[in-house]
């Protein structure tokens, strides 16, 4: 592998507040946060499977105990995972609409559920107060889907049409002449001539197919039968059903997948940089209501472009990943138009999602759910190169926001616990977070494998140089900074403390 250098943070020692984009509060939501000038991806694995997060090259950990909606890591085992129904039901309103043509809701589309347009997948921690969840029917909803209609006389019903002898007399004789052609026997049928002799039997379709699969597999009917039995228990793979646009002949779009280095940018990075930032003002300001002003390019560099990983590619001739480890972001291009920007990051064990944003005029192709089910695929592929990136990390599982909770439907998913840095099925961890909005997950008795912090071997960078806190205490008799310290060794665990250089005045 290329040659990686060390990473560089410094630390705030006082919490961040500020208001809380999922409960809408002001001054609740509480953080630690620490600015990476640089990182490696094993020193950002290592954070983020402490809880750590981080937004351009800031990183932050949530104080899970003070914070008004706990943020707990979530990660899905991506070699187990299983389809649902409703993420089924998004592949084929996408595909349909490949294939065909037809978008969700239209008459001869057979989609009139529009309940997931323009969802919000996991890619997206930021949270829109008040906005409906993408799961949650109205009381008029659900009103309408039991009744079907109103059980109201209509408005010409309750006028004067109850004087009408004659429209009387004319509903009256239709009713009669039907009532004749049910009670009526059936005339009989004309005496044909019987099968031709001559000709061969009519064979079912079905019967054609399999002696046909016969002699292209060279397999016995048994074989075949047994085949499709074991096919049918086990159902379509995700993959069989992303890619059956591919296989459809003349479809009526074509949707593609580019990935892209950000970070460094890369040259087809830059080509598409200030179209990819139109985009994202779009949806910035149409889903998330911004001002125009906000979400400009300097911004959107800032939160979306700027990453303190540190890329590492592998050199020509060695196993790996083609692209490397690093920043990302994934261009959903259809018809050769740029439509949605997945931003990621690919480490050692995982890949990391970090934001969604898409033109708002395709909110009805569910991108949100899509995005994150092509993002869980391109793991499945990542992990048949390197068996160790395995997971698919979607952000922070807020269990008291109704939201953030569709992340636990991507099967089989974890949480990490916020005392003993385990992880847990979110199954079992359901129940104490309904009894509590903050929780410790693991059963007592397992503690943190990073403690006790040993402030004396944290590595720290000072006047340009790296050395151990002892040595730069002794140096610095007047620094007082033993609690800071030890208080960032306890939130990024002993390794990273030793790994990483800790920036000291």
């Amino acid at each position: 592998m290329a040659k990686r250098e060390r990473s560089i943070v410094e630390y705030f020692a006082e919490h961040e507040r500020y208001r809380c984009g999922y409960c809408g509060s002001s001054d609740t939501n509480y953080s630690h946060g620490m600015w990476a000038h640089s990182m490696t991806v094993q020193d950002y694995q290592d954070l983020i499977d402490r809880g750590w997060r981080r937004s351009g090259k800031y990183c932050y950990k949530p104080t899970m105990n003070m914070t008004c909606c706990p943020q707990y890591t979530i990660r899905c085992d991506v070699p187990n995972f299983k389809l649902s129904k409703s993420q089924k039901k998004i592949i084929k309103r996408v595909n349909r609409y490949l294939i065909t043509g037809q978008k969700p809701g239209s008459k001869d589309s057979g989609d009139d559920d529009s309940a997931n347009a323009g969802d919000e997948g996991p890619s997206g921690d930021s949270f829109v107060p008040g906005k409906k969840s993408e799961f949650s029917l109205s009381a008029s909803d659900v009103k309408n889907d039991r009744t079907g209609a109103s059980e109201k006389p209509s408005a010409s019903e309750k006028k004067g049409n109850v004087g009408s002898e004659s429209k009387k007399a004319d509903v009256k004789e239709s009713v009669d002449e039907k009532a004749d052609k049910k009670t009526s026997p059936k005339s009989a049928p004309t005496k044909g001539q019987g099968p031709d002799n001559s000709k061969p039997p009519c064979r079912k379709a079905k019967q054609i197919r399999l002696e046909r699969k016969m002699q292209k597999s060279g397999l016995s009917l048994d074989e075949i039968k047994t085949k499709n039995q074991n096919k049918t228990k086990e159902g379509k793979s995700l993959e069989d059903m992303l890619n059956e646009p591919l296989k459809a002949e003349n479809p009526a779009h074509r949707l593609e997948m580019k990935l892209i280095r950000s970070s460094p940018k890369s040259r087809e990075f830059l080509e598409t940089y200030v179209h990819a930032h139109k985009v994202y003002l779009k949806y910035q300001t149409t889903i998330h209501k911004d001002p125009p002003d906000k979400p400009n390019l300097k911004q959107y560099t800032r939160f979306l472009v700027d990453s303190p990983l540190e890329p590492v590619i592998a050199e020509p001739g060695e196993r790996g990943l083609p692209e490397g480890y690093g920043s990302f972001h994934q261009h959903y291009m259809l018809d050769g138009k740029l439509i949605a920007v997945g931003v990621i990051d690919i480490l050692p064990n995982c890949v990391s999602s970090v934001y969604l944003y898409y033109d708002p005029d395709y909110s009805f192709l569910s991108l949100g759910t899509y995005s994150a089910l092509r993002e869980v695929a391109f793991v499945r592929e990542l992990h048949r190169m390197v068996p160790a990136l395995r997971f698919y990390y979607m952000g922070f599982y807020i269990h008291s926001c109704p939201k953030m909770r569709y992340k636990g439907q991507y099967y089989p998913s974890f949480l990490v616990c916020p005392e003993a840095y385990t992880w847990v099925p979110i199954e079992r961890c359901a129940p104490k977070l309904d009894a509590s909005h903050y929780a410790r997950l693991e059963e007592p008795g397992k503690e943190d494998p990073e403690t006790p912090v040993d402030i004396n071997r944290v590595l720290v960078l000072h006047d340009r140089e790296a050395m151990a806190y002892e040595v730069y205490s002794f140096m610095e008799k007047d620094a007082h900074d033993e609690d800071e310290v030890k208080e960032y060794a306890a939130l990024v665990g002993m390794t990273c403390a030793q790994r990483m250089l800790l920036f000291r005045k």
